[in-house]
């Protein structure tokens, strides 16, 4: 059971503090008030609407109407015998608003489509619970294999529906993605939840909650082109590939290409990613932000190892999100990523203006924070970062104007570790190529066996208040650079 699920969350600055638990089904997140001190990066990010007034983000109402069996209507929860999708399905047709369609301990093996859509084996339905016992009792068991497009649950333009206590997974017993530049090996579903849009009005008020997925290509939960999505208390793990294009995503919120119109009946905006579990060992990204998606909040999940950046903003225009109280470690690249060159297949490059990077923790990754490729106005603060003795940066800026850097902890444990890194970028293919202007790096504390601060290039760099306590060199200034303060 997860915690959202029996409590309210406050999102407040730097911690989430539970509110008193109303016994009566899920409470909203409530809006993170607006950063404190002087600030370059207006308007706010995160749970706020455009004029920074705070929005609480609606979950669905726990059912009070009919509980429908599946085994009444001839599922059998043993495994391997016979297909089970139809009488699922049968239920969630039978439902009507505010009932569940329950899913009793076992293996429900889905062999066959929905007959409204060819590459689903479920649809979910408005104002409808489908319930297993729990993720690891309920197991949905797909036979999808690597058609494009498969998802195990899907709804499109679906509003007020949840799906919770339930493991999704395949028949699929080959190997596990690894290689982040080969597409293979490739197998079960495309999608194990994915919740989108319908003639372009994006799904509403929609919970996915104690969900396990496994055994996926693309992503594990995704949200594309739709609003008020909470994912919370799931875990997702073992991708079958990490390939280029899209494979091995954990949870993706996405927007449109293109689209930044917020009276657009699928702008992407409100979704809550909130206390998950994420195995990187076979993913390729764990939380993943793409296109014009805004105003979202990744907020207290967990993101044990991955192939490639763990939280990723992935280079398409993502603006004014929140990503706060993460705690990810031993990443063999970032931990939290804004910007991304992509491939030669799908080119990318910065992220939009004015995300919120704060108050997570971040241990033993090649990187903590990097920003990259011409990504505007970012605010990294006030957060933990402990490197490894083979990490490159705590904090690494290349093309990133008007970023600004403050009260975050910084400790280095190898001598060729910085602690803040300020450098040029060389772009992808000749996009976000520069050095950083209009930057603040003030009031951090930089500690541990590594070095300071390295402000290679930029122009427009002031630093002031930081404190630097290390083993090698505390500061170091490239020719060219432009700094306006003190060594520390």
């Amino acid at each position: 059971m997860s915690t959202l699920r029996r409590c309210g969350i406050v999102v407040s600055l730097l911690a989430v503090p539970l509110a008193a638990c109303t016994g009566d089904g899920p409470a909203s997140p409530r809006a993170t008030p607006e950063p404190t001190g002087a600030s370059r990066v207006e308007p706010r990010a995160g749970l706020v609407d455009d004029e920074g007034t705070p929005v609480e983000v609606p979950v669905p109402a726990r059912p009070t109407g009919t509980s429908h069996d599946v085994t009444d209507l001839g599922a059998d929860p043993e495994p391997g015998t016979g297909d089970d999708a139809p009488a699922i399905r049968e239920a969630l047709a039978a439902a009507r608003a505010g009932d569940e369609v329950v899913l009793p301990a076992g293996v429900y093996d889905l062999r066959s489509a929905d007959p409204d859509d060819g590459d689903a084996n479920l649809l979910l339905a408005d104002d409808v619970w489908l319930r297993g016992a729990g993720p690891g009792a309920t197991v949905l068991r797909t036979s999808f294999d690597g058609e494009d497009d498969s998802a195990v649950v899907r709804g499109e333009g679906v509003e007020n529906a949840a799906v919770s206590g339930l493991t999704i997974t395949s028949a699929y017993d080959g190997e596990l993605g690894t290689d982040p530049d080969e597409e293979g090996p490739g197998g079960g579903p495309m999608y194990g939840v994915q919740i989108g849009e319908d003639d372009g009005e994006g799904s509403r008020r929609v919970l996915v909650e104690d969900v396990s997925v496994e055994r996926f290509q693309r992503h594990g939960i995704t949200v594309k082109a739709s609003r008020q999505v909470t994912v919370t208390g799931c875990r997702v793990a073992d991708a079958t590939s990490v390939g280029p294009g899209g494979s091995g995503y954990g949870i993706a919120v996405e927007g449109r290409a293109d689209q930044r119109d917020p009276d657009a009946g699928n702008d992407s905006r409100h979704n809550v990613v909130v206390g998950n579990r994420l195995d990187g060992t076979h993913l390729r990204h764990g939380v993943l932000l793409q296109f014009p998606t805004h105003h979202n909040l990744v907020a207290d999940n967990v993101i044990d190892g991955g192939v490639l950046d763990a939280i990723d903003l992935h280079g398409e225009g993502e603006y004014l999100n929140e990503i706060r109280d993460n705690t990810v470690t031993g990443v063999d690249a970032a931990a939290v990523a804004l910007g991304n060159s992509g491939g030669e297949e799908n080119p990318h490059d910065a992220s939009g203006e004015g995300n919120w990077v704060h108050g997570n923790r971040l241990v033993g990754n090649e990187r903590g924070v990097l920003v990259i490729l011409g990504t505007p106005d970012t605010l990294v603060e006030g957060n933990e970062i402990v490197g490894r003795d083979d990490s490159v940066a705590g904090i690494e800026l290349r093309n990133a104007p008007g970023t600004v850097v403050r009260d975050n902890t910084v400790t280095g444990d190898d001598g060729d570790f910085w602690a803040i890194l300020v450098a040029e970028d060389d772009g992808a293919d000749g996009r976000g190529a520069g050095a950083a202007t209009d930057v603040l790096i003030a009031d951090n504390r930089l500690t541990g066996a590594g070095n300071g601060i390295d402000v290679q290039a930029g122009s427009d760099i002031e630093v002031a208040g930081n404190e630097v306590d290390v083993d090698g060199t505390p500061w170091q200034v490239g020719e060219g650079a432009e700094v306006d303060g003190a060594p520390p």
